[in-house]
């Protein structure tokens, strides 16, 4: 019959050695903590990360993506922890087991935190509620969120804060210059030129009336001419007529 061979002792000490050291290692390894998802959104739905923290509400609702724990499944709502204040900032919504939670904010932060929202910061908390009679029974913090405060604005802790946008400052237009009347269109005020054009038919008008006074002139010297003419042609007749009348008689 075979003979199983038995192990030396310092084979066994080691042996048990590892064996202790691997459960203790086991032991001490800490546990895996679940990561909760609690994201906010605006009112069209998108995840927003920072806000106006005067605005009402500050944010439209929170959703937590893995629903709420066993235990406290009837009902979740929003509240805010600033100091030691505590505040609901939300309704009490009922909740349908384990499925995604939606709850919409009721408040903005300036109303809920007692030291303003200059600075600073507050905790929000999505809590899930195990009701009785109409009665919370059991309250469960299933998910958070810091919150920090700047110059009235929030932003979760950790993210970009956001910048207000300045409001550019209206300036006054610049008048418009006002046309000299030289460089625009005509004007009231009478221009050497037309006084030129006014004045012209009155200067032309004196050789006019010399033209009409040699006229006359002319017609009284014609006249003239004509008259002795006449004359002459009535003498030279006159002479004629004694002259014929006197030879007869000179022939007698």
């Amino acid at each position: 019959m075979s003979r199983t061979p038995s192990l030396s002792r310092p084979v066994r000490v080691a042996l048990a050695t590892v064996a202790m050291l691997g459960t203790t290692a086991l032991a001490t390894t800490p546990a895996v903590a679940a990561v909760s998802s609690l994201v906010l959104q605006d009112s069209a739905g998108t995840t927003v990360t920072s806000g106006d923290a005067t605005a009402y509400p500050s944010f439209a609702s929170a959703t937590l993506a893995e629903g709420c724990p066993s235990g406290a499944q009837d009902a979740a709502r929003l509240s805010v922890t600033a100091d030691t204040s505590v505040v609901v900032v939300s309704a009490t919504i009922s909740t349908d087991g384990a499925s995604p939670v939606t709850v919409p904010m009721s408040s903005s932060f300036a109303e809920v935190v007692p030291a303003g929202v200059e600075a600073g910061g507050a905790t929000l908390t999505l809590e899930c509620l195990a009701v009785s009679g109409g009665i919370p029974v059991t309250v469960v913090p299933a998910a958070t969120l810091p919150i920090a405060f700047s110059a009235g604005q929030w932003s979760i802790s950790g993210t970009t804060m956001p910048t207000p946008t300045p409001t550019p400052t209206p300036t006054d237009a610049s008048p418009a210059p006002t046309p000299s009347p030289t460089s625009s269109g005509p004007t009231s005020t009478p221009t050497a030129a037309a006084s030129g054009a006014a004045a012209t038919p009155s200067s032309s008008a004196a050789p006019a009336a010399g033209s009409a006074s040699g006229l006359a002139n002319t017609g009284v010297q014609v006249a003239g001419v004509v008259g002795i003419g006449l004359l002459a042609l009535a003498a030279g007749t006159l002479i004629t007529v004694v002259r014929a009348r006197r030879r007869p008689a000179a022939q007698d």
